[in-house]
């Protein structure tokens, strides 16, 4: 992660966006790469007992973060050692609402958003 955001900040030009894919990183590299102009990719890790991601997003604003599925990797839980898909996503978005105390629909609009601005998908 730290090698990630080193070599993004010797070429960000201000012109560089991205996402960082599957972070599950500490809240002072999300922050970095926040500061960076990128967004977090938050997937099936979120879910899992032992990972502290939910710690690091609960000060994090949904307005830097996507959600992904990593498939066939990193499958949510319930479905963990399963093949993921992209039906699954309804898991990490449940978790994520409720690490960050908000409805479910809140977070699938703003990371929607989040990844519309980002690939210029909109008319």
């Amino acid at each position: 992660m730290d090698d990630g955001i080193e070599l993004i900040t010797e070429v960000q030009n201000g012109k560089l966006k991205g996402i960082f894919h599957c972070f599950g990183g500490t809240f002072t590299q999300a922050q970095q790469i926040i500061d960076l102009g990128f967004l977090l990719g938050i997937g099936g890790v979120l879910t899992y007992k032992k990972a502290v991601l939910d710690e690091v997003l609960k000060n994090i604003d949904l307005k830097y973060l996507v959600l992904e599925t990593d498939a066939p990797y990193l499958t949510p839980v319930p479905f963990r050692g399963k093949r993921n898909e992209p039906s699954y996503l309804e898991y990490i978005l449940t978790r994520l609402a409720d690490v960050k105390n908000c409805s479910k629909e809140e977070v699938a609009r703003i990371t929607t958003e989040n990844a519309i601005n980002l690939f210029g998908l909109k008319n």
